[in-house]
């Protein structure tokens, strides 16, 4: 038994007083004579006897009566911790769209927020909840419950570490403060699979795994575009399933609000299925897909833009190199070739991508412009000549600040490590290349560069291909020339993805769709002032993203300002000049869950949980208190009933 009030308990020496007087009383008895005394002996010794009796039984019955009243007002109580403790618990509810998974009573998301509000009893529970895009911190019990029911669902998924990490932040350090984290969520295998996440967690955690009754999803996971013909491209509709059984599943395509076709996708379990359709080469196409399918609502709806494409302006100053004109074809890109004598220096600024092809010597003004070329987003690849002049170069290098050339080497190396992890690299191969047939090169320049990194690399280890990025541009640094005589690169199959990405780079073109993500960079191919900004809308909001300006086009930046799936306009000047397309991220789509029990075994700070129910039924008994100041003031009240009784029916 714990008390409130303990200091209230010192009182309790004051019921020494009605002990001292009754046993030290001051009253004398009076002799009377009577007569006949001799008859009344035994009379006066059963009477003296019965009340010394009679005062004890009161003096007791008081006793009780006060002790338990000073016991009552020092609120005495049974808990399993003291009233002094504050508890605070913290809570991330993965607030994904594969909570909208249903469980036996619906979505896991709501059926979980309304056990919560019900389970949560105690008072004395301070409650902070976290989820994947907000905060909320040290939440009472009617703050808790309207916080709860204002949740819903978040396209971006929280990283685990970071969540476990804001669990640990809104840890109270304070004495007497017992802090308890807990985890909710479906645990999805691709986000939670790797065990190795866990074990750095050194603070105790419960982990609650919510399931659906039936894993069941079909979704819309990607589409692409194969041309037909001059006046039809074919449109290819990738449908997945998950779990789902055979089925039939009607899919339709949208253009705006118009439908413009239907057909069925037969799908097996766990099996993907494509469907065709027919769309002219228009200009404009605001395509929207969408099937009917119970499982996840967020990606039975893909959107999509196709629009004519933007070319990307190369222009290549010095040698004209055939290989050059057949990767840069006319269908993508506005290509030209120039030799340093006839170049119109007007034109470089409106350039996306410069290449200096084996220019033996830079002039003064070529310099100076190519400085300002890049100054404002230009990108440059430097192809050097067998004949260059070092001191030129250098000045060139100077000029960019990013470094310089020191030697040259003469000896043969082949062409043999391949950086697959570099961005310019991600997606050229479907894996890594082994059995590879090596160019060579007989003319290598060695160079110190600020921030580079190796793209490809020759097999003494040093960079044949090099990325330089400074500010707002990429400069790509070729360690050799690549004419026939120095270097046989040209014929390799590298030399195609490698050069088609110097300049996908430059610009990046406006996709079919884009997928929602924290951080989204794109290129739109405009020239705005500097005191003019491009605006967003998807006609409910409108807003104004991060964009960096350059000298023909604008760089969009999107950090986290699209979170709604849809259209959403580019506008300049109250003109929509582009739309573009934004779609869930469809790693959630496949409901395959991880197993939860392997993350205990590996880590002693994580506890498993099998329901909500059960946890918060812990956390409430852990809690809970037992008062009985009640108690005490019932019996206080029967203590001097009972005095009262013996007073007036113990006769003497």
């Amino acid at each position: 038994m714990q008390f409130k009030y303990p200091e209230i308990l010192y009182a309790l020496f004051a019921l020494i007083i009605p002990i001292i007087v009754h046993l030290f009383q001051l009253q004398r008895f009076v002799k009377v004579p009577f007569t006949n005394v001799k008859f009344l002996k035994n009379i006066e010794q059963q009477t003296r006897k019965s009340a010394r009796l009679k005062k004890w039984l009161v003096l007791l019955s008081r006793l009780l009566a006060f002790a338990c009243l000073i016991i009552a007002f020092a609120q005495p109580y049974f808990s399993k911790y003291s009233t002094e403790y504050n508890f605070n618990t913290n809570i991330y509810l993965d607030n994904s769209f594969s909570m909208q998974a249903k469980g036996e009573n619906g979505e896991l998301l709501k059926s979980t927020i309304q056990k919560i509000i019900e389970k949560n009893t105690t008072k004395n529970n301070s409650i902070s909840i976290i989820t994947n895009n907000e905060n909320y911190l040290n939440l009472d019990s009617k703050n808790l419950k309207t916080s709860l029911l204002s949740i819903n669902y978040y396209p971006n998924k929280l990283d685990l570490s970071t969540a476990i990490l804001k669990l640990n932040s809104n840890k109270i350090t304070s004495t007497k403060t017992l802090n308890k984290n807990i985890l909710i969520s479906d645990f999805q295998e691709y986000n939670y699979g790797n065990k190795n996440l866990f074990t750095n967690v050194n603070t105790p955690i419960d982990f609650i795994k919510v399931s659906p009754v039936k894993p069941n999803n079909i979704f819309i996971d990607s589409v692409y575009i194969e041309p037909l013909n001059s006046i039809e491209s074919n449109l290819i509709v990738v449908i997945k399933n998950s779990n789902s059984g055979n089925q039939n599943v009607p899919i339709s395509l949208f253009n705006q609000d118009k439908l413009i076709g239907k057909t069925t996708a037969r799908i097996k379990n766990n099996d993907a299925s494509k469907v065709n359709f027919s769309i002219p080469n228009t200009t404009e196409f605001n395509g929207k897909i969408q099937l009917i399918d119970d499982g996840l609502e967020f990606d039975n709806e893909l959107f999509f833009t196709l629009s004519k494409p933007q070319k990307i302006n190369i222009l290549n100053i010095g040698i004209d190199s055939e290989f050059l004109s057949k990767i840069y074809t006319n269908d993508e890109f506005n290509y030209s070739s120039l030799n340093i004598n006839n170049l119109n220096y007007n034109n470089i600024q409106n350039q996306h991508l410069i290449i200096l092809n084996e220019i033996e010597e830079f002039p003064i003004e070529l310099i100076s412009e190519l400085n300002e070329y890049t100054i404002n987003g230009g990108n440059l690849v430097i192809i050097p000549s067998q004949n260059f002049d070092m001191s030129s170069y250098n000045n060139l290098l100077s000029k960019l600040g990013i470094g310089r050339f020191i030697t040259s080497n003469s000896s043969e190396h082949k062409i043999t490590a391949i950086n697959y992890d570099h961005p310019l690299m991600k997606g050229v191969f479907e894996k890594q290349v082994k059995n590879f047939e090596y160019p060579k090169t007989k003319f290598q320049l060695n160079g110190s560069f600020k921030n580079s990194s190796a793209i490809i690399n020759l097999d003494n280890n040093k960079p044949f291909i090099s990325l330089i990025p400074i500010k707002k541009s990429n400069i790509y640094i070729i360690a050799s020339p690549l004419n026939n005589t120095i270097s046989n690169f040209t014929q390799s199959p590298l030399i195609v993805p490698v050069f088609y990405n110097f300049a996908k780079y430059s610009l990046q073109f406006s996709n079919l769709y884009y997928t929602i993500n924290p951080e989204i960079i794109i290129d739109i191919n405009a020239s705005i002032k500097k005191d003019k900004v491009l605006k967003m809308s998807n006609g409910t909001n409108e807003f104004i993203p991060l964009q960096e300006v350059y000298q023909n086009k604008v760089r969009l930046i999107l950090q986290n300002n699209i979170l709604k799936s849809g259209f959403y306009n580019i506008i300049e000047n109250n003109e929509t000049i582009k739309t573009l397309a934004f779609n869930y991220n469809r790693k959630e789509s496949n409901l395959f869950y991880t197993n939860i029990e392997q993350f205990s075994k590996n880590n002693k700070n994580i506890s498993l949980s099998s329901s909500i129910d059960d946890l918060f039924s812990e956390i409430n008994n852990q809690q809970k208190i037992n008062w009985l100041f009640k108690w005490f003031l019932a019996f206080s009240v029967l203590f001097l009933l009972i005095e009262i009784l013996l007073l007036k029916y113990f006769n003497i």
